[in-house]
């Protein structure tokens, strides 16, 4: 990939620099400054002509201002002559309004996808929250699973028989690909209605009694989900329960609430940065980059 340049925004600086050493390319110099009134400041210091240029930019909060650093990048990347601009969203904002709940709404994603279709020529993001979600593109786009990552991570922790749980049966197949990697079995919760405003909510086929359970969803945002889950998981008795997302949205004061609520360990990806961001995703995006 010799010529290549990374650009990072500004949510992802380390993760750009890290991608920038495994693949041994050079980092893009890039001034970015907001003005008095709040508008973005953004200019290209790199020579890109004729130069494969890779953006590397999460849409997280907040959603509005990244996208917009994101799609002035890559513009001026383009207009300023690189022979390709391939934007890298570890974290696809607006990822959750992908279709048309209720009559009238925006499909945010959609919206999102056009724009950038018309900026780059190829994207990767990793772990989006729908995958139909990269139908809305009219260029290569790629979505790389994380999940082996928290795999790698849970297995080295030495867990009385751990046992990986999903919230849902939507999160079913990430509990699967966790569990495949961690080398212990996986279940999913569901809720069942044994009367009249009484639900019980446990895992579909495996008991958790005296057993480490992990917790794993593709994000943790609220973490609503989550808290139902670990006091549903500690009243049928588990040991311990460990939680792991790629995506921590963490809005809410959420960790410190995890933590209340009987969770002795959560970890996330480094797709957001955050105070739990231990697992670096930047071996799967240069793995991903080395094939374009």
């Amino acid at each position: 990939m010799s010529g290549d340049l990374i650009f990072s925004g500004n949510v992802c600086q380390a993760l750009g620099r890290e991608v920038a050493d495994e693949l041994g390319i050079e980092i893009g110099g890039l001034t970015i400054k907001n003005f008095p009134d709040g508008e973005r400041y953004l200019r290209v210091d790199s020579d890109v002509a004729d130069k494969h240029c890779i953006v590397i930019q999460s849409t997280s909060h907040p959603q509005d201002a990244n996208f917009m650093e994101l799609i002035t990048l890559a513009d001026t990347i383009k207009d300023l002559g690189a022979s390709k601009v391939t934007a890298v969203l570890p974290y696809f904002g607006y990822g959750r309004q992908d279709k048309r709940f209720k009559s009238g709404e925006a499909i945010s994603s959609k919206v999102l996808a056009k724009h950038l279709s018309l900026e780059i020529d190829e994207l990767i993001t990793v772990n989006i929250h729908e995958e139909t979600i990269l139908d809305f593109f009219d260029i290569p786009s790629h979505n790389l699973d994380a999940s082996p990552l928290l795999g790698d991570y849970f297995k080295t922790h030495e867990l009385i028989s751990p046992i990986v749980i999903a919230p849902d049966k939507c999160a079913l197949k990430m509990a699967k690909d966790v569990a495949v990697v961690a080398e212990c079995p996986h279940d999913y919760l569901e809720k069942n209605r044994l009367a009249p405003g009484k639900v019980e909510v446990k895992p579909k086929s495996l008991d958790v009694a005296e057993k480490d359970v992990i917790l794993v969803d593709d994000m943790i945002d609220s973490g609503s989900t989550m808290l139902e889950a670990i006091h549903m998981l500690k009243g049928q008795g588990a040991l311990n329960v460990l939680l792991g997302c790629v995506h921590p949205v963490l809005t809410s004061n959420v960790i410190s609430k995890l933590f209340s609520a009987g969770a002795v360990d959560v970890v996330a990806t480094n797709t957001i940065p955050s105070k739990v961001s231990f697992i670096t995703v930047s071996p799967l995006i240069a793995e991903a980059l080395r094939g374009l």
